[in-house]
């Protein structure tokens, strides 16, 4: 079966208007499908359920999704969101450039172990549950008449919904334990972010997990539907894009940063990947991170 791919970008140019790092949306907004199709995306999607309650898939396992419960879908995972007219909550979708590397990984090592699994489905407490609720509900009133200030108030307030998420998580688990010698696809992840600069061939990470470079692959594509090294590149890509908007550094400092031998490699990287120059995905991520 044919799993489709949705990003945040086809989204705002199907409806012509400017692309941003994140989308907001009602349960009950009619643009929302009742009945999704499994597919995967390449941004995060939080589900937030005030009224009644939806069934959440996520990689093939199905769930009921209530207002005591959140969900947090990680980028190319499959899923589907199904739920009734009566049932009212939020979406709230936004990209890994602004908020995975900084966020969900490197600043939350002793969270980080599976978080994947550990976000996909979390039981609140009612405390939980209240603060949660309500950074979602301000982030949709915030999102309904969107300025550059809102813009960044929104940024702020995904972060901290997000740290809530991840403590309400672990106070749900017994202790966050390093992954089973089995999971190698969380193994994988984790070494991606020790190494990603200075390792990038499928060969250094399989010697690591001690699999061979088939077996990791067919990992990856069950997890993601791509290759190991795709998702290798994928990480890289993503650095790229936060040092050019973000850093303020030249082309040179940013390709030496990343382990590039060149400003040149660098180039050739972005083109191969994105079919454009540094210069020209810099341009088009201004358009997509202000106004």
């Amino acid at each position: 079966m044919e799993i489709a791919s949705y990003t945040l970008k086809d989204y705002y140019e199907q409806k012509k208007s400017p692309c941003l790092s994140f989308n907001v949306h009602g349960l009950e907004d009619i643009e929302i499908q009742k009945e999704e199709v499994l597919h995967r995306s390449d941004y995060f999607q939080v589900v937030i359920i005030g009224e009644g309650s939806a069934e959440q898939q996520i990689e093939h396992q199905p769930f009921e999704l209530s207002r005591n419960e959140i969900s947090v879908v990680f980028p190319h995972q499959i899923n589907a969101l199904k739920f009734e007219d009566k049932t009212k909550g939020i979406i709230i979708q936004f990209d890994e450039v602004l908020f995975c590397s900084d966020l969900l990984k490197n600043e939350l090592i002793s969270y980080n172990n599976d978080l994947i699994n550990k976000l996909n489905r979390v039981i609140l407490d009612d405390n939980a549950r209240s603060k949660i609720h309500n950074y979602g509900e301000q982030i949709f009133e915030l999102f309904q008449t969107l300025t550059p200030i809102k813009k960044e108030q929104i940024r702020f307030q995904i972060k901290i919904m997000l740290l809530e998420i991840i403590e309400a998580a672990h106070q749900t688990q017994t202790g966050f334990q390093a992954p089973d010698q089995s999971d190698y696809f969380a193994r994988f992840k984790a070494l991606i972010e020790d190494n990603f600069k200075s390792e990038r061939s499928v060969t250094f990470y399989k010697d690591q997990l001690q699999i061979t470079a088939k077996k990791l692959n067919e990992i990856c594509k069950s997890k993601t539907g791509t290759t190991a090294l795709n998702i290798i590149h994928e990480r890289i890509l993503t650095e790229i894009k936060r040092a050019l908007i973000f850093s303020g550094k030249n082309h040179k400092e940013i390709a030496y940063d990343l382990g590039f031998d060149s400003p040149s490699a660098l180039n050739k990287f972005v083109n191969a990947k994105l079919k454009e120059t540094p210069t020209e995905l810099k341009e088009s991520l201004s358009r997509i991170y202000k106004f």
